[in-house]
């Protein structure tokens, strides 16, 4: 990662050489135009006449400057509207002035972009036509799935060292901002193209995709007239890692787009989310709370939940109504609700969310069942170590026990108003008979996490984690600027070029939220940290200048 950061260059409707010196940084800083070069060198032949670099840095323009990301508005930018200086620094030959050379210019801008593709391309699938099914079949590329994964492989590294290119323009105080607290979700992308019709038996023409279905969002599940609320639309899936602010504390760097995966949607969330968690890890960012929806909870625990504790992540997650309740136990001590807990744990106590969710019982009450869940939680004694594995001692147990229980003699006294066990189990298991207990990392590993399900703390943080990643989805989806869910701003085919696209709108997502941050003045800054300190509203933020 770069040391230093750069100075943003203000927003325009056409990009001046300010701006073009400023994305070829960019594209610079990532690294990834050399190793493409690389890829497509040949021994003999003609030289390719337009450099990855000239390429990669026209489209980062046209997302800079909002203008939608067509090869034909990248080649009128690189041979008709750049001046002389910019076309030397990118090593554009010459100009379009007729139609007939910007024809042979956008031939040059395509196959470059084509190039680019094929180096990171994993679809074996034909693009551009709707077939039937056997000239579908018939045209599939010959591909082992060794060579798609390590395809997809170089796909997620360009597209990842683009986005960290453009976090790369932070200053080393505001990365020091940044304290590891991540949220991760997955969004639909829609394409430009129709899904495969059931009709005519013909495939899309960008058979990379799939049926993206959601019913209604996470708090509304049904219309005003009691209907599932539906989204349909041919897309992909991008999987994005953002970061956030440390819970309950006023912001102190703006909240980027760290991580970028695309796959059809649906497509094992889990392993995608993996490896997205991966890639911002290997490139040296903090780990932290990570924040995520049901999708990932109900993922396989050897391809998400795991890996995330490993790369150091601590997840905050939210349960279905089939996964709440006892969830695991060993030892005799149950996982309820992500939090280890004595066997004694009352049974309203274990049913409250349920209770909750079903309107048997009140919020108020609700708090405080959630709270008096404490006293029954077990100690942490020591780890988790470098394996996962974590001692836990019981809550009766100990100098200083918080719970007064038969089994355990040095609970009894004083009797302080602590709650009591009033039904011990009759055959007392190892929880309650020694000193403490070891439990691995793979029990419970789906469920599990560190802070206790529903209290304040537990609200805090996913409130904020949730709401970072769903702030930042819908910022690169605002039609007036990077457009991401408007597939007729991106109409080249398939996953590799929208996997590029959309690291590209990304990374001006990231740059337009860098230059707001740095526009506001010290006094802005000010009222922000007060407003996230006490009240969201409050008559001394409307008192006048002077």
């Amino acid at each position: 990662m770069d040391g230093g950061g750069l100075e943003v260059p203000g927003p325009g409707s056409a990009p001046d050489e300010e701006t073009v010196a400023f994305a070829a940084r960019l594209i610079d800083r990532s690294g990834q135009a050399p190793v493409i070069e690389a890829a497509l060198a040949h021994r003999t032949g003609r030289r390719r006449p337009l450099p990855v670099r000239a390429v990669l840095t026209a489209l980062l323009c046209l997302a800079l400057t909002d203008r939608p990301l067509f090869l034909t508005e990248a080649t009128r930018l690189l041979f008709c509207q750049l001046p002389e200086a910019s076309r030397r620094l990118l090593g554009v030959p010459g100009t379009a002035p007729a139609q007939r050379a910007f024809q042979n210019a956008y031939r040059r801008v395509r196959y470059c972009f084509g190039q680019i593709l094929k180096v990171a391309d994993p679809s074996p699938l034909p693009k551009n036509r709707r077939l039937t099914a056997g000239e579908l079949k018939a045209r599939i590329k010959p591909m082992a799935p060794g060579q798609a994964a390590a395809a997809r492989g170089r796909l997620e590294a360009l597209v990842n060292a683009l986005l960290e290119a453009s976090v790369s323009v932070l200053t080393e105080d505001e990365r020091a901002a940044f304290d590891g607290g991540t949220g991760l979700d997955a969004t639909p992308v829609p394409l430009f193209s129709r899904g495969p019709s059931r009709r005519t038996g013909l495939s899309a023409s960008d058979p990379d995709g799939g049926w993206y279905v959601r019913e209604g969002d996470h708090r509304e599940r049904e219309d005003d007239k009691g209907k599932p609320l539906r989204k349909i639309c041919w897309a992909l899936e991008a999987t994005i890692a953002a970061t956030a602010r440390p819970p309950g504390a006023p912001p102190a760097c703006p909240d980027l787009a760290i991580g970028l995966a695309m796959t059809r949607p649906g497509e094992d969330p889990g392993g995608t989310g993996a490896r997205v968690l991966a890639s911002v890890a290997a490139r040296g960012h903090k780990t932290g709370w990570l924040g995520y929806d049901r999708a990932y909870t109900q993922a396989l625990p050897g391809r998400f939940h795991l890996p995330a504790r490993a790369l150091g992540y601590s997840p905050v997650m939210d349960y279905r109504d089939d996964q709440l309740g006892i969830q695991a136990n060993t030892g005799g001590a149950i996982l309820v609700e992500g939090t280890w807990y004595c066997p004694a744990l009352p049974g309203p106590l274990i049913t409250a969310t349920t209770g909750l969710r079903d309107h048997a019982i009140t919020r108020d009450l609700y708090g405080q069942q959630i709270a008096a869940r404490a006293c029954y939680q077990l100690n942490r004694k020591d780890g988790p170590d470098a394996d996962g594995y974590q001692r836990m001692s019981c809550p009766a147990a100990g100098k200083h026990p918080g719970l007064i229980c038969p089994l355990r003699q040095a609970s009894l006294s004083p009797r302080d108003g602590r709650a009591k066990v009033l039904q011990p189990p009759p055959e007392p298991p190892r929880i309650c008979r020694q000193t403490a207990i070891t439990i691995p990392p793979d029990i419970g590993a789906r469920y599990r996490q560190d802070l206790p399900y529903g209290s304040p703390a537990w609200h805090k943080c996913y409130a904020t984690l949730r709401n970072t990643i769903e702030g930042l989805n819908g910022y690169a989806k605002d039609p007036a600027h990077q457009a991401l869910a408007q597939p007729a701003r991106r109409r080249v085919r398939g996953i590799a070029a929208q996997s590029i696209f959309t690291a590209l709108l990304l990374m001006a997502a990231n740059i337009r939220k860098i230059r707001a941050w740095r526009a506001l003045t010290a006094r802005d800054k000010t009222r922000t940290t007060r407003r996230a300190r006490r009240r969201r509203t409050s008559l001394r933020d409307y008192l006048p200048d002077g």
